[in-house]
């Protein structure tokens, strides 16, 4: 092994660097597995956790043989990401929370935003803006830590290893900048192109009356549609390939979209973009499930006496525009609690697709 080595991070080149400096960007947690490392006067960039000297104490991931990954099932896809849930749900939920702390409260505090009426005190909406501000400042900073942490865990614990809670925030703070340019590209995307479109039809819909205005409505719908598969298909995998895939943020976009599309040559049952759909699918409707669960009940009773389509309108309408109670907010931090106990799951799950798709892909021209 050489005794420098230049170090490359988000296109930036540090270096060169004896290894004993590579021990304590280690330490520091500057310097992780995924980051790449050359020798002085040498083209060829390799994994930093290919280096036994600076890496020696971790577990490196199973390599698992090309017929057993290619056999993974949808059950066995359950099974792992069952273990791996269980295995490590303090730490997926402690994750989670980063974001759905600040979330919650900046949910509490958006109603209270509204300026009182004849001239009512204001200490009030003061308060609401300042928590509003400081829990969306939060949020930002919270989220891609998040994001990387969830991937980094279940990564580890599907290779075997059993990271701390310290340990994935260190990991994951060199990948912040890519994971949150990752979030406003993708995100940015799904509202420009779907978000919008509806906007647009939800406005001609208002006072179309023509057979041209509802035409053009109906393709408005169908494009915000065509749009969301899209992006579905090209954002499957953008949050494992930002953190445990490409060299930067771009790089993952491909390698998402790339591996997203793979697999036509097997049954359709076994190929990423269909497992991927079905996973999503499955996560969406016990969301949907759940939160119904949680807010059935308290819908029911504050509508408890109502005999009539008209008082049920009414109340419903009651509900939706008056400031938050005692029941709402234990409601509405219920379900951040249940959102949260389950993006573990989503995570693992994601992250056993992601490496089974992975393995089982023909390597690419870059590889």
């Amino acid at each position: 092994m050489a005794d420098q080595w230049i170090v490359r991070v988000q296109g930036r080149e540090y270096g060169p660097v004896d290894l004993d400096e590579l021990r304590e960007w280690k330490r520091e947690g500057r310097l992780i597995r995924e980051n790449e490392i050359r020798e002085p006067g040498s083209e060829r960039w390799i994994r930093a956790g290919e280096l036994p000297e600076i890496f020696a104490d971790e577990a490196t991931p199973p390599e698992l043989p090309m017929e057993v990954v290619r056999r993974l099932s949808f059950g066995g896809m359950f099974r792992a990401s069952w273990r791996i849930y269980r295995l490590g749900f303090g730490r997926f939920f402690a994750l989670a929370l980063l974001v759905s702390a600040p979330w919650f409260f900046l949910q509490i505090a958006v109603p209270y935003l509204e300026m009182p009426k004849d001239q009512g005190p204001l200490a009030p909406v003061i308060i609401s803006v300042a928590v509003a501000f400081v829990m969306l400042v939060l949020l930002v900073i919270a989220w891609p830590f998040s994001l990387a942490g969830l991937q980094l865990l279940a990564a580890d614990l599907y290779a075997g290893r059993s990271p701390t809670l310290r340990d994935l925030l260190t990991r994951a703070k060199p990948l912040w900048s890519r994971m949150f340019i990752l979030g406003l590209i993708v995100y940015g995307s799904y509202f420009l192109w779907t978000v919008i479109p509806l906007i647009v039809a939800a406005g001609l819909a208002a006072g179309a009356t023509s057979f041209g205005g509802l035409l053009l409505i109906l393709l408005l719908l169908i494009f915000s549609l065509y749009m969301v598969a899209r992006l579905f298909i090209n954002f499957l995998f953008w949050q494992q390939a930002g953190t445990l895939g490409g060299p930067d943020a771009m790089g993952a976009l491909r390698e998402s979209k790339d591996l997203a599309r793979s697999g036509k040559e097997h049954p359709r049952r076994q190929r990423p973009l269909y497992r991927g759909a079905i996973i999503a699918s499955v996560w969406l409707l016990a969301i949907i499930l759940l939160n119904v669960a949680i807010e059935l009940p308290v819908v029911l009773f504050q509508m408890r006496g109502v005999t009539s389509l008209e008082q049920a309108l009414t109340t419903l309408q009651a509900i939706a525009t008056k400031s938050p109670d005692l029941l709402a907010g234990l409601t509405t931090l219920l379900s951040g609690l249940l959102h949260a106990a389950l993006r573990g799951w989503l995570a693992a799950i994601f992250v056993v697709l992601y490496f089974d798709t992975k393995h089982a892909a023909p390597p690419q021209p870059n590889d």
